[in-house]
């Protein structure tokens, strides 16, 4: 149920910006600091409990309240350190496209710069993915969360490597079909926008998203709660 209602929140989205365009985008970006974590904090106690016995819709409430301050704060901190991130790698391409302009060089340069902010920002990414997980499951505040996350990460870093590569495939193949549809369903103008083409596909992809999705969803961080509470089981057993 919680991986249903958190799919029917983002498809939401989705269909916004397909007929919506701009205004859905400069909504989305408020919209979802300030909401999604109510959303994730319900959706990640209703996994936890379920990995413990049973658990119900209460539960989905109760979770997104109980660690709404914590999650929005999470979210608003990883938010600015990848809006910095992004701000840098910018300023760091202009910097290297006039330096290669002044030597008369190719495009190689950027080439590098880009492969390298690519690979600072999956590993920015693969050292926090579990402060969400820290906050409800260990109950940490915002920012011992990111702490926590990257202390699990160092200590087990091929291991969460391997586990990101499993996360990332399940995602993928639940929100796949959807997406397919998706881009069938839409197409460009010359100006950049985005228009309906198919309401029928739409439609059909927002109907396999919330199907597909919603078990790729619930099997994936079932997955990454199991995972998240096992790395904190061992290093629980190694400090004894």
């Amino acid at each position: 149920m919680g991986a249903l209602l958190f799919t029917l929140f983002s498809e939401s989205y989705v269909l916004l910006d397909a007929y919506a365009g701009p205004i859905a985008q400069l909504l989305s970006v408020p919209v979802s600091i300030f909401v999604t974590p109510f959303f994730l904090g319900g959706f990640i106690t209703m996994v936890d409990e379920g990995l413990e016995g049973s658990t119900r819709l209460g539960s989905f409430v109760r979770g997104g309240k109980e660690n709404y301050v914590s999650l929005l704060g999470a979210t608003i901190l990883f938010f600015a350190i990848f809006t910095g991130l992004g701000f840098g790698g910018l300023l760091l391409m202009a910097f290297i496209g006039i330096g290669t302009a002044a030597a008369g060089g190719g495009g190689g340069g950027f080439l590098v710069a880009g492969i390298l902010l690519l690979g600072l920002f999956a590993v920015v990414l693969l050292c926090l993915q579990f402060y969400d997980a820290a906050i409800v499951v260990s109950d940490a505040s915002a920012f011992d969360s990111f702490l926590q996350s990257i202390s699990l990460v160092r200590r087990n870093f091929l291991g969460v490597v391997g586990f990101s590569i499993v996360f990332v495939v399940i995602s993928l193949l639940g929100q796949g079909p959807g997406m397919v549809l998706y881009t069938m369903a839409l197409e460009f103008t010359e100006t950049g926008e985005t228009m309906v083409a198919s309401e029928s596909t739409l439609l059909l992809s927002a109907a396999a998203t919330v199907v597909f999705g919603t078990l790729g969803l619930a099997y994936a961080y079932t997955y990454f709660v199991a995972y998240y509470r096992s790395l904190i089981e061992r290093g629980q057993t190694a400090a004894a």
